[in-house]
């Protein structure tokens, strides 16, 4: 177990606060994208209506692609090809069925996943400088298709867990492996298998139970409060003197 310092266990605290407000203020910008795509899918007439009019530099075209193996087989490095085609004109009634087709919550939760990765990363580094290989991650040796119901499994995902982190393993909740284990089950099968059924608001409340795992254990915080808009109602007190924002 690796002996933290208070100038290292600030540094991750003040990286958790600011992971945890990257990750909450992503949040509200999937709602708003979720909102406008609901809407503009409920009033489709008026968004083909409004396609209709864009100007020539605003048009949404239509992409299409015509490969030939043989020029694909003699293009080098340097050529430049062009078998796609990402300008074909697109009437304006052909894009309504389409507004919601776009796997939302699937690109989200990857991209909140990456957040998170990132996050553990940076705290390994904190812990033990260069102490993950080129190329892996802190989550490296925690399986996503792992059988929690199985003891030596829970057990070895916590050892996982606490690898890169300098913790020991009975520190590491079977609260924080169960979700560990489910986000990167889940993004195996939207990132290898395509999978585009994504419960969003789960994801991001896992990912961020994850980072608050992490922050507890390599911190001496009991509790972090983090809300990145005005705080209104005075829900998120106390204020956070080493951010500006609540802790």
């Amino acid at each position: 177990m690796k002996n933290l310092n208070q100038e290292s266990k600030e540094l991750i605290r003040n990286l958790s606060i600011e992971t945890l407000e990257r990750l909450l203020t992503f949040a509200t910008t999937f709602k708003i994208q979720q909102f406008i795509i609901d809407r503009n899918a409920l009033e489709y007439r008026d968004f083909e209506a409004l396609v209709s009019t864009l100007g020539q530099n605003e048009t949404i075209d239509g992409t299409g692609i015509i490969a030939l193996k043989k020029e694909f087989s003699l293009a080098t490095p340097n050529d430049i090809q062009d078998f796609l085609n990402d300008e074909v004109p697109l009437g304006a009634h052909e894009l309504g069925a389409y507004i919601r087709a776009f796997p939302l919550s699937a690109a989200a939760a990857s991209y909140v996943f990456t957040i998170l990765e990132v996050y553990g990363n940076d705290v390994a580094e904190i812990v033990s400088k260069g102490g993950i290989r080129k190329n892996k991650a802190w989550h490296e040796d925690i399986k996503g298709f792992a059988d929690l119901r199985d003891k030596v499994q829970v057990k070895k995902s916590q050892e996982a867990f606490a690898k890169h982190l300098g913790r020991q393993a009975d520190k590491v909740t079977e609260l924080a492996v169960h979700q560990i284990v489910n986000l990167k089950r889940l993004r195996n099968e939207f990132s290898h298998d395509a999978q585009e059924d994504v419960n969003f608001t789960r994801y991001l409340h896992d990912t961020l139970a994850v980072v608050c795992h992490i922050a507890f254990l390599t911190t001496d915080e009991d509790r972090f409060s983090v809300y990145p808009w005005e705080d209104h109602m005075e829900t998120f007190l106390p204020k956070s003197k080493a951010s500006g924002r609540n802790s």
